[in-house]
């Protein structure tokens, strides 16, 4: 059993990584799905390597994926796209996570803190004994594709019970633009009352 690090999903019996695009310089670059790659390495359903069906992304990492840019065996051609592990000036590593969103994991004073560098609205950012932050509803759907689903709810229900934020306001939230395609907020659309 293997799972995808960038969708979180079982790689054998998944239907299609999550991962849709890449990025160069900041610009979107359309992944190769199976089954457009050159002659040889067509055959099955199911890609041979990471497991997608026909017509699928890949997973990441796949053996068999093309370079959306120069069409070569991906893990191998050199070409560099955002998404490729970064170090930053202090030697952290950083990552893309399910919504394409840059992530830096560090530790500071025993504590580990996450630091996503994404767009966010007003709405989403609150000031924690002086610190900057994401709201906990924001911080839940951020948070929703790397924990389990029972955890998930967990973290909803302590949330609403807290009074962090009401089933009305989630659904507001959920209901704008920028949450139409991101993994988080369909995962906290499945477990939140209605």
């Amino acid at each position: 059993m293997a799972t995808c690090a960038w969708c979180d999903q079982e790689m054998t019996t998944a239907e299609s990584c999550t991962v849709e695009l890449l990025h160069r310089d900041g610009r979107p670059v359309a992944a190769v799905r199976f089954g457009k790659e050159p002659r040889g390495w067509r055959s099955g359903e199911r890609c041979g390597d990471c497991g997608v069906v026909r017509g699928a992304f890949h997973h990441p990492g796949c053996d068999v994926q093309r370079c959306p840019s120069c069409r070569g065996q991906l893990i191998t051609c050199g070409c560099e796209f955002d998404e490729d592990p970064l170090e930053d000036a202090r030697g952290e590593v950083l990552h893309v996570d399910a919504d394409g969103v840059l992530v830096e994991r560090r530790w500071m004073a025993g504590t580990e803190v996450i630091v996503r560098y994404d767009d966010l609205p007003e709405s989403d950012i609150t000031t924690v004994r002086g610190i900057p932050c994401t709201t906990a509803l924001r911080t839940v759907i951020d948070i929703a594709p790397e924990v389990e689903r029972a955890h998930l709810e967990e973290i909803v229900f302590d949330g609403l019970d807290r009074g962090l934020f009401t089933v009305a306001e989630a659904w507001e939230r959920l209901a704008q633009p920028d949450m139409a395609h991101r993994r988080g907020a369909a995962l906290l659309r499945e477990v939140l009352p209605t």
